[in-house]
């Protein structure tokens, strides 16, 4: 009896090969996946951190709200980019709206507070672009092992056929079913050998979507405190000047 994978797989019934070949399909799936997010969390991770480096002098003291806004073109992987820029464009156009009516106190805080919002689904809809094949990932990850004890039920009923049936050898004991029971097994190790790579792959990359969810949220809320700090202070500028 030959127990090589070679040799196995030569043994296996139908149903257990076809369940092997789904859970080849499923691994190769979660494997192309995993490929895909790394890259994007890379470039987005490293593109985030170049924007959020080269906007800090932009709205600093001596704020360039222009030239923060087309910053953007520059980093179009970064989403951390797409968020701010969001959030930028609509400041300057509500400016823009709202003319000298821009020094209202009420004014200035309806358009903060919408910018805030522009930020927020822009936000959400980022983490939903990087979320992108993480649900799969999950969905392989939990049923993989079902998929590998269907085919260890089958590779049991064959093995007990065959203790069964004397024209096959049955009734020689485990040694006559000792290739069904091989194959039972082999089909739960390949399910959970796939769930487990699923399974790290579906936390290494929930851990990567918090950690640049965390920092778009902090970069919206520092930039919406810089820009209702500078709006202060324009105010006070033109209260002095006009004393």
């Amino acid at each position: 009896m030959d127990f090589s994978l070679l040799g196995l797989w030569s043994q296996m019934g139908v149903v257990a090969k076809l369940v092997v070949i789904i859970l080849l399909g499923m691994s190769g799936f979660a494997i192309w996946i995993a490929i895909d997010r790394l890259i994007l969390f890379g470039k987005g991770r490293k593109g985030s951190m170049g924007y959020l480096a080269a906007l800090q002098p932009l709205i600093g003291a001596q704020a360039n709200l222009e030239q923060a806004a087309s910053l953007g073109e520059m980093y179009k992987e970064a989403p951390l980019a797409r968020v701010i820029g969001t959030g930028l464009s609509e400041f300057q156009t509500g400016l823009y709206q709202l003319g000298a009516a821009a020094s209202d106190t009420i004014e200035m805080e309806l358009l903060l507070h919408g910018v805030g919002r522009s930020m927020e689904r822009a936000r959400k809809r980022e983490l939903a672009g990087l979320q992108r094949g993480l649900p799969v990932l999950a969905t392989i990850a939990s049923s993989a092992p079902f998929v590998g004890l269907f085919g260890t039920v089958f590779g049991i009923i064959t093995a007990f056929e065959q203790m069964a049936d004397p024209s096959k050898g049955g009734g020689g004991g485990l040694a006559t079913v000792s290739a069904g029971i091989a194959e039972a097994l082999l089909t739960t190790a390949v399910g959970l050998a796939v769930a487990i790579v699923s399974v790290w792959f579906y936390n290494f990359f929930t851990n990567r979507v918090e950690e640049l969810g965390t920092l778009m949220e902090d970069a919206s809320g520092e930039l919406s405190d810089r820009l209702m700090h500078g709006s202060r202070v324009g105010r006070a500028a033109t209260v002095q000047g006009a004393a």
